[in-house]
């Protein structure tokens, strides 16, 4: 083996400087958690820079109560294992969560503060659904605020044959939002309104009673609640510390610009096709901007709806487009057992191609129909039939 001589020496000696100098610029990015100097150094405090939020964003988040919570909170053993979590397992998941939040900040932000609630909520939809509009649980949540049916519907949206407005972004916001005023007048403290929007109002409440009854403060290490709510709240906060300043943990999402469209009236029974079709635009268009129509056709409720429409079309255009639609009145019938689709078809004047399921049936014929099945079924006037549906 031949010596070194003095050059190779001098290489090897820059290649490590040329390394420590790398990894001591990345080093801050690539922690974990990303913050872990100012995170394990209690004696410091954790600040937002506002230079490091980009836009499009919108101000006003660092100064909020669940914002000021968050910081306070930086330091804990659940908050900086959640931060890690995010930093590192679901690390994409958060920049895809962060990049698709200014699509819907826009509509969801005044709802929020019509309702006096803080700004920051808006980023409790990184946890529940990504902001995915379409996003499902196992429990039945539905929606970009993750709503059961029973909670949506006592708090103003509808959810039938034709529309589910939990999928919708903005009425389904004003129904989050008037959960959590109702939430707020119960508890007073957002600890306890986060946990039981997630767990329930009765399980936090009975939690709150039996740490009373043991003589313990009511606070969230001392309430037994279902591990998935113990994680929920400092979850929130650790999602809430990354999305006012995602830069600062190396995270730099690709914001997607705020949704944009026209709004126009429709009567109710018309098909998504036939208003694409006359405005000149794709279906696929119109059902990602009302995600809340679920039959691809206007939910029938007996007066207009408000169809979201492309923002690129000419708004007189439109209106008057809009005026040639006339209203199709639907009837739900339950099958009986004997009925066929041919004499349900001749009964009420209409061809079977005409009637709709609403469930279809994966692996069946779709020319069967059982005893029980709603069916749809399109006509001008109910009063004309008496008697013939039920």
């Amino acid at each position: 083996m031949e010596p070194m001589n003095g050059r190779d020496i001098d290489l090897k000696q820059a290649a490590r400087v040329l390394i420590i100098l790398c990894f001591g610029t990345l080093l801050p990015l690539s922690a974990t958690p990303t913050l872990a100097g100012p995170l394990h150094t209690p004696q410091k405090s954790l600040t937002v820079d506002p230079n490091l939020i980009l836009k499009p964003r919108a101000p006003g988040f660092s100064d909020g109560p669940l914002s000021k919570r968050a910081l306070e909170r930086a330091y804990s053993p659940e908050v900086k294992v959640q931060l890690e979590h995010f930093l590192t397992d679901k690390r994409e998941d958060i920049r895809r969560a962060i990049s698709l939040s200014t699509r819907y900040l826009d509509e969801i932000l005044p709802i929020l503060e019509r309702h006096g609630l803080p700004r920051e909520l808006a980023y409790l939809c990184i946890i529940e659904s990504g902001y995915r509009y379409q996003a499902r649980s196992y429990a039945g949540a539905v929606g970009m605020w993750q709503m059961i049916r029973a909670t949506s519907s006592r708090f103003g949206l509808r959810t039938n044959t034709w529309e589910d407005e939990r999928l919708d972004f903005s009425r389904s916001t004003d129904g989050a939002a008037r959960f959590f005023r109702y939430l707020l007048a119960l508890f007073e403290d957002w600890d306890h309104v986060l946990a039981a929007y997630n767990a329930g109002e009765g399980r936090v409440r009975h939690a709150i009673a039996r740490a009373r009854k043991r003589g313990l403060e009511p606070v969230m290490e001392n309430l037994q609640l279902p591990r998935e709510t113990k994680i929920y709240v400092p979850a929130f906060y650790a999602a809430l510390l990354i999305a006012m300043e995602p830069e600062r943990y190396g995270i730099f999402p690709d914001y997607h610009p705020p949704i944009d469209y026209l709004e126009v009236s429709v009567p109710g029974g018309v098909k998504l096709d036939a208003v694409a079709n006359k405005l000149e635009t794709d279906t696929e268009v119109l059902r990602t901007l009302n995600p809340s129509i679920r039959r691809d056709r206007i939910p029938p409720t007996g007066k207009t709806f408000t169809l979201r429409v492309p923002c690129y079309l000419d708004q007189e255009f439109v209106r008057t487009a809009a005026v040639g639609f006339s209203e199709v009145k639907w009837i739900e019938y339950r099958v009986k057992k004997g009925d066929t689709l041919w004499d349900i078809s001749r009964r009420f004047g209409v061809t079977t191609g005409m009637i709709d399921r609403v469930r279809s049936r994966r692996g069946r014929r779709t020319s069967l129909i059982y005893p029980g099945e709603i069916l749809l079924i399109p006509i001008s006037a109910v009063n004309d039939i008496p008697g013939r549906f039920g």
